[in-house]
């Protein structure tokens, strides 16, 4: 193994997105409950590391071949090359994969669930059986989803609630990050793109949807603001150098725009910032009760209803599940 490939290769090169990804959960817990514990957050980390690694193991193995074609990662994948053969790659995913859920299941068994739900989506996304990674709209799914639960992971990783949960915040980033991972997998120029209107057209409407409820429906709204004014700029500089998109412009995404985040976040622990958004928010309030007072009387519940969650926590959720299958299975008996 060469001194390039020790750092350059498929783990660790999805590392620092993988850390970012974590810690808005993270952030967001923080900024609304306050104190944690640093153990909690250390065990919970290297569990989400490690286990996650074990995702690029075996996806090494199984498009070795397609990999081996491909210049571009044939540079930083383990196994194209060469650097390890697929059977120590197997093994090595094989050790990380049991290594992180073990330490995983010392969080808490919802953060452990989390994990091997992603650890499963991805198994769906790179099976060679299910090939669901050669399908756009499966992947568009499936990526949505693994997303949503990484960005959401360092939130549970230290509480089951979910009357606070920014669900609207999550789904924002992960279907944003999704349509990302869409032009760089299935190589999208404009005409392919144009081609697809329909999909992307959807994902489109979903983001921008779930970003204005993420403004409307918490008290998060400057970072939320900056993180959108800081996209466009983004946008417009990367239209205007009229580069495909390749694999340099992917790192742009774990090193500056990841980190982008979770410091707008963070801001919020500045008493000036936090004043400055308070006064947003509460214009925004304002603004809101104007509009409720027009709209019919059900459909301003029904907005007001969309940040509250059916239910309290996690285990509030499983309770009332389990009594559903047990009803069932008691009114199919009596019948």
């Amino acid at each position: 193994m060469t001194l390039k490939s020790l750092f350059y290769n498929s783990v660790t090169v999805s590392l620092p997105k993988n850390i970012m990804q974590f810690f808005l959960g993270f952030v967001l817990y923080w900024i609304i409950f306050g104190p944690f514990d640093y153990f909690t957050l250390g065990l919970a980390l290297s569990g989400f590391l490690i286990a996650y690694s074990a995702v690029y193991f075996f996806n090494d193995v199984v498009d070795y071949h397609e990999d081996m074609k491909d210049a571009d990662k044939k540079e930083w994948k383990l196994i194209a090359s060469g650097v390890i053969s697929r059977k120590t790659g197997l093994v090595t995913g094989t050790v990380f994969m049991v290594v992180g859920l073990a330490i995983s299941a010392m969080v808490n068994v919802w953060f452990l669930n989390i994990m091997v739900a992603l650890l499963f989506l991805n198994f769906l996304h790179s099976s060679p059986y299910i090939k669901l990674k050669k399908k756009i709209l499966p992947t568009t799914v499936n990526m949505s989803v693994i997303e949503f639960l990484k960005y959401s992971s360092g939130w549970f990783a230290f509480t089951a609630d979910l009357s606070r949960f920014p669900f609207w915040i999550m789904v924002t980033f992960a279907v944003v990050y999704t349509s990302i991972y869409l032009i760089y997998k299935f190589r999208f120029k404009g005409s392919m793109i144009k081609d697809n209107k329909w999909l992307f057209g959807a994902v489109a409407a979903i983001s921008a949807a779930s970003y204005i409820l993420s403004v409307v429906l918490y008290d998060l709204v400057l970072p939320l603001m900056l993180l959108l004014a800081m996209s466009i700029l983004l946008i417009v500089f990367s239209m205007s150098m009229g580069k495909r998109f390749k694999f340099m412009n992917w790192l742009w995404i774990e090193f500056i725009i990841l980190p982008a985040v979770i410091v707008a976040f963070l801001l919020m622990s500045i008493p000036f910032v936090e004043q400055v958004n308070t006064n947003i928010t509460h214009t925004i309030d304002e603004y809101k009760e104007t509009v409720y007072k027009e709209l019919p009387e059900d459909v301003a519940k029904g907005i007001k209803n969309l940040t509250e969650s059916p239910y309290e926590s996690l285990d509030e959720m499983h309770e009332a599940i389990n009594q559903s299958i047990n009803l069932t299975e008691i009114t199919t008996l009596v019948s």
